[in-house]
């Protein structure tokens, strides 16, 4: 080779190396080094829907079981599966020989009490007949022996006779008290009878449809300690209920009126709307997780969903359209390398900005915005104090929130006019609806930067930014890639 193509071929390796970092394809860091390139998503606004997704299985609105509390063979059979039934109807029929013996045996019993009722007056009636004449013969008495022509022995056998009448009297009405009452023991008696006659008759209670039989003609019911379900009958499956389950982290976030869609394996193209009706407050337990059954209610005019089936349930829990938005894989992408010192730098500029946004929203005071000012002054500088100059107990960002809106509660407390407390209240239910975070951007010279976002609601792809420094159109970083070969 000759020696200017040697020149220029050693001149031309490192203008070649120095344009490719120039290109952002590899990391001007020496040899050791990796290129790394990076796959980003601008930052823009549309739509997000925070979505609970569990299951749980359909129901009718209203189940009723519905059983005999007699023993005795099925001579009977007026209802199958799927019959549609109103309330009243007879749905089987048991023997009732021997419950209309009973009738009839009560019914017996009934008169021969009411026939005795009638002899205890009669003897009543007979008790005063024969009191009437010993009071009247012992009058007679009386006047006799007053004048000498009676014995005394025969006044006194009078007065007895009178006396004798007087408790007859009284036994005839107690027999007829006692009549009285095993007249109305033979009455109830009756109804009894009567009422176990009916019962051989199985009636539907509800309109509804019959979706479960347990007895055949012929069977023997027997009912002894508890009544045998014999038939279950579903009320108006036009309408119907699902038992979700969700999750103890999830079940916060879910409450009535909540809208629904879900899905069933047997219609999976299909996708059926309804609404939370019950957040329940009973837990289950099942292998240490914990679930609370949320009931959401659907309509099914058209009968396609059958009780038994699992739905496939969403429940959308928040709802916000033309929010600024970013991918959620974004929160979870960071630099090699990085730590707690690349935020120091902006920690002046975040401090001035809680303090703006607090003067606005709470309409501060000059003297509170500076009791506020100074006290994020110091929370910051608290924070530079540790081991290397950072704080590890708040270098987390999430840590750091908290420790900062704990320093504002507590200074602007005693400060707040009465008419800033409700504007500092919502301002507080504000910051507990959100959550902090990182994200990193690229800069004009394609260089990855920090910048910290509060975050509200997310879905499966999303997350809402509700503030920070994150602006529209900025490129959020989702993931680097090693490009050395």
């Amino acid at each position: 080779m000759s020696k200017p193509l040697k020149y220029l071929f050693t001149l031309a390796i490192p203008l070649a190396i120095a344009g490719y970092y120039a290109l952002g394809v590899l990391s001007p860091g020496g040899s050791g080094q990796s290129a790394m390139t990076y796959d980003t998503v601008v930052a823009s606004k549309g739509q997000i829907r925070k979505l609970v997704s569990t299951s749980g299985p359909v129901r009718a609105l209203v189940t009723v079981s519905v059983g005999s509390q007699l023993s005795g063979q099925v001579e009977m059979l007026a209802a199958d599966y799927n019959s549609e039934v109103k309330a009243g109807d007879v749905l089987a029929k048991i023997d009732d020989r021997s419950f209309a013996a009973k009738v009839s045996q009560a019914r017996a019993d009934l008169a021969a009490a009411r026939a005795a009722l009638l002899n205890q007056q009669a003897a009543l009636i007979k008790a005063k007949a024969v009191l009437d004449l010993a009071e009247r013969t012992a009058e007679r008495q009386k006047s006799l022996q007053s004048k000498g022509y009676s014995a005394t022995a025969t006044l006194d056998s009078a007065n007895r006779d009178v006396a004798v009448g007087n408790a007859e009297i009284e036994v005839a009405k107690a027999q007829i008290e006692s009549a009285s009452a095993v007249i109305t023991q033979r009455e109830a008696a009756l109804k009894l009878a009567e009422v176990d006659l009916e019962r051989t008759k199985i009636v539907s209670p509800i309109n509804g449809t019959v979706i479960s039989r347990s007895i055949d003609l012929g069977q023997t019911v027997a009912a002894s300690f508890q009544a045998p379900e014999l038939f279950k009958i579903a009320q108006d499956l036009r309408l119907i209920r699902i038992e979700a389950q969700v999750n103890e982290a999830d079940v916060g976030s879910v409450a009535e009126g909540n809208p629904v869609t879900f899905s069933v394996d047997a219609y999976p193209d299909r996708m059926f709307e309804g609404k939370v009706t019950q957040v329940r407050l009973s837990s289950t337990e099942l292998q240490n997780i914990v679930t609370y059954t949320v009931i959401i209610e659907a309509a099914n005019d058209d009968r396609k969903l059958f009780p038994g089936m699992t739905a496939n349930v969403q429940i959308a829990v928040a709802e916000k359209d033309d929010v600024l938005r970013i991918p959620s894989d974004a929160l979870r992408f960071k630099p090699r390398g990085e730590t707690a010192e690349g935020d120091r730098g902006g920690q002046g500029k975040r401090g001035e900005r809680q303090v703006a946004r607090l003067k606005d929203d709470l309409l501060l005071t000059d003297a509170q915005e500076q009791a506020v000012r100074a006290e994020i002054n110091k929370l910051f500088a608290a924070r530079n104090a540790g081991p290397g100059g950072v704080d590890t107990s708040v270098s987390d960002p999430q840590a750091m929130r908290q420790k900062m809106q704990a320093a504002i509660e507590q200074t602007l407390g005693p400060l707040l006019t009465e008419e800033q407390r409700p504007l500092f209240e919502k301002w507080k239910r504000g910051r507990e609806n959100t959550k902090s975070g990182a994200v990193h951007v690229l800069d004009a010279t394609n260089t990855p930067e920090r910048r910290f976002v509060r975050l509200g609601i997310s879905d499966d792809q999303f997350t809402e930014v509700i503030g920070g420094q994150l602006l529209e159109g900025d490129r959020v970083i989702v993931r680097g890639r090693d490009t050395r070969k």
